[in-house]
């Protein structure tokens, strides 16, 4: 009987040959890691979409006029946000869940889910208002997004320009062509697709010429930096600049956590179109932003 040479633990090994072993069995560690996490996750969206589990709120998105204008009478939308109920932390967002899903059907799921609550209540909205819903930018690259959309909006009977997909910039430098493929076929169609987190990390103004996006969404950090009052401030010169270049392409520019109404007259002086944030109210159920958009007439 033929005898093989055993292996020898990593204790016996040279310095070198250890350590590169040391290497792979972390690697596969991490890798095992990583799939439980990715089956947990999916596990956890197939079990809140067959219960009936997600909680969906709005939040409210106020157009600007001119200055001197207070935010009475000037809501025209919201953007969708999806949570889920956690023991310890009351709800949690989804989006984290879906932005490290590498499984497509759950991200497919998602979407259609999405796109049905989202159409359903933009429907019973006034005429002018439109919903955003954040979306991933694997999501956009799965190749059945455009029709998940327009059959949402052929069974909601409503016009495709009252949806506008989110995709985070960083989602959006990461997806290279297809996505920007996507994105063409998805403004063809008539829907907007805004940029959103703009600002935070890479700032990226030349993406505002090169694609066809409709919106822009600035970093919600960048709403509450500096003094409100300081519009030559590093922050501040960002968003007059944003809102050119943005302006310029056709886009419109929203920017997300105002909270004082300083900080809301200041990003209209530097010609933002849109705001959100807890000064224009927090995320809020479908119900309650209705009764909102009847106060408005």
């Amino acid at each position: 009987m033929t005898e093989y040479p055993k292996m020898a633990p990593p204790d016996t090994l040279p310095p070198e040959a250890a350590s590169r072993l040391g290497e792979r069995r972390s690697r596969a560690a991490l890798r095992r890691i990583a799939a439980g996490e990715q089956r947990k996750r999916a596990t956890r969206i197939a079990e809140a979409l067959h219960d009936g589990s997600f909680c969906l709120r709005y939040l409210p998105r106020l157009r600007l006029g001119a200055a001197g204008q207070t935010p009475a009478g000037l809501l025209e939308g919201a953007e969708l946000w999806i949570g889920l109920p956690n023991r310890k932390r009351g709800l949690v967002a989804v989006a984290p869940f879906l932005r490290g899903l590498e499984r497509q059907g759950p991200r497919a799921d998602m979407l259609r889910f999405s796109l049905a609550a989202a159409t359903a209540e933009v429907a019973t909205w006034p005429g002018t208002w439109r919903v955003a819903v954040p979306v991933t930018g694997r999501t956009l690259t799965d190749g059945a997004v455009l029709d998940a959309v327009l059959e949402a909006l052929d069974t909601a009977s409503i016009a495709p320009w009252r949806i506008e997909l989110q995709i985070d910039e960083t989602e959006l430098i990461d997806g290279g062509t297809p996505l920007n493929h996507t994105i063409g076929d998805l403004r063809a169609a008539g829907l907007g697709v805004t940029l959103d987190g703009f600002g935070a990390t890479f700032g990226g103004l030349a993406l505002l010429s090169r694609l066809p996006l409709s919106g822009l969404k600035l970093d919600r950090r960048l709403a509450r930096v500096g003094e409100p009052d300081d519009d030559a401030a590093d922050e501040a010169t960002l968003i007059r600049a944003s809102a050119e270049i943005a302006h310029r392409h056709g886009l419109t520019v929203t920017i997300d956590g105002i909270e004082t109404e300083a900080e809301l007259q200041r990003a209209r002086r530097l010609g933002v179109d849109f705001v959100q944030g807890p000064w224009i109210g927090a995320a809020m159920p479908a119900e309650t932003l209705r009764v909102r958009a009847r106060s408005q007439g």
